[in-house]
């Protein structure tokens, strides 16, 4: 499905820990002298030429084989004839489709190119954003392409899966509320396609980071046990209102849950030592992060099993497996995409299941007001 965040993919949240604080370098590591406008343009360009005809030589290919197969094409078989537009069929259909992929890969990069990168975080002030935080070891997942047909599908579809990288589907999703930010990576070379990069120097970059939450329309936190996006997600308990914070769970089960035993630890830790919120003075309640939904129906009938095309496809799963929003009193709801829960799981039915899980969520983030200062609706 073009433009959705939430297809399988193969990717173990836990196998890189978080950039630490101390991993940032000493000055801004902004990229901007490594970008080419004209460049990217001209890898877009060529990308999309690559992807069409790619497309072109797979569907060409896929219409030629199953024509060859069918009934009134076996007295054929014994030509030669037959067995070489056979192969050519076969041989068009993977060429298509490795070219098709090479020509996504090449889209994103021209994309590096002319990714939206902030010059000086201080013009942000005033303006309209919604701050996309998550560990940067994250970026891996986030930067890749869906290899798939959103819950299965046969080989001719195959060319109509999207060409947006998982993080440019998540800002597509949130960016009708404004313009989605996020912290470059260090080091990084180019951005990555997505949020607008914005970098940060070594010195007291907590400080820097403190200052775009509480003045963000809305804080997007990806979770993850690192240190970096725990005090994160503490910072931002202490700095903007329960209705303006989503935590976004991509990671699984277990990675989840040492997500959830940090915050309790850091929470802890800084409620003692550090100030609350700024007007009051004092902490919020620690919100009490609710367990990593099991799936609804995690054995199926017989007959639902082969009509869904076997026990692979019923294992599919979303990247983004859901969502944790906040009650005014700090109670939490984790927003489950389950797709277990459908009887029969298709790209249809599976966008129909994201989009009224949304709903709510999206009702709560265009009901919320336009922030005047930093911390002015904060109870």
């Amino acid at each position: 499905m073009s433009g959705s965040p939430f297809f399988q993919h193969d990717f173990k949240p836990g196998s890189a820990p978080d950039s630490p604080p101390d991993s940032r370098p000493d000055k801004t590591p902004s990229p901007g002298d490594a970008r080419r406008a004209a460049r990217g343009r001209v890898l877009i360009f060529a990308g999309w030429t690559l992807r069409i005809v790619g497309t072109a030589s797979g569907i060409l290919g896929f219409m030629v084989f199953r024509k060859s197969l069918e009934s009134d094409q076996w007295s054929s078989v014994p030509h030669i004839r037959w067995w070489l537009r056979l192969l050519g069929a076969v041989v068009g259909f993977f060429a298509g489709v490795a070219v098709f992929m090479i020509g996504r890969q090449t889209v994103v990069r021209g994309k590096q190119h002319i990714a939206d990168v902030i010059e000086s975080l201080d013009r942000l002030p005033g303006t309209r954003y919604l701050l996309y935080l998550r560990p940067f070891s994250n970026d891996a997942l986030m930067s890749g392409l869906p290899d798939d047909i959103q819950g299965g599908g046969n080989a001719q579809n195959f060319f109509l899966v999207s060409g947006l990288t998982y993080e440019e589907s998540l800002v597509r999703r949130f960016r009708r509320f404004g313009r989605v930010i996020a912290i470059g990576r260090p080091g990084e070379a180019l951005p990555l396609p997505g949020a607008a990069r914005g970098y940060l120097p070594l010195g007291d970059w907590q400080s820097e980071v403190s200052r775009l939450i509480a003045g963000a329309h809305a804080v997007l936190l990806a979770a993850g046990p690192g240190a970096g996006t725990v005090w994160e997600f503490t910072e931002a308990v202490r700095l903007v209102p329960p209705a303006r914070l989503l935590l976004l769970a991509y990671c699984d089960a277990p990675t989840y849950d040492r997500f959830r035993e940090a915050v309790a630890e850091e929470y802890d830790r800084r409620s003692r030592t550090e100030p609350g919120a700024p007007v009051t003075g004092l902490w919020p309640p620690l919100p009490g992060l609710p367990d990593f939904p099991s799936p609804a129906r995690p054995e199926r009938p017989r007959w639902e099993v082969l009509l869904n095309g076997g026990k692979k496809r019923l294992r599919w799963d979303f990247t983004l497996k859901g969502l944790i929003v906040f009650r005014p009193d700090w109670a939490a709801k984790f927003i489950r995409f389950d797709p277990t829960t459908l009887r029969l799981s298709s790209t249809w039915t599976l966008s129909r299941l994201v989009r009224r899980e949304l709903q709510p969520v999206m009702d709560q983030l265009t009901e919320l007001d336009t922030r005047e200062e930093p911390g002015d609706d904060i109870p």
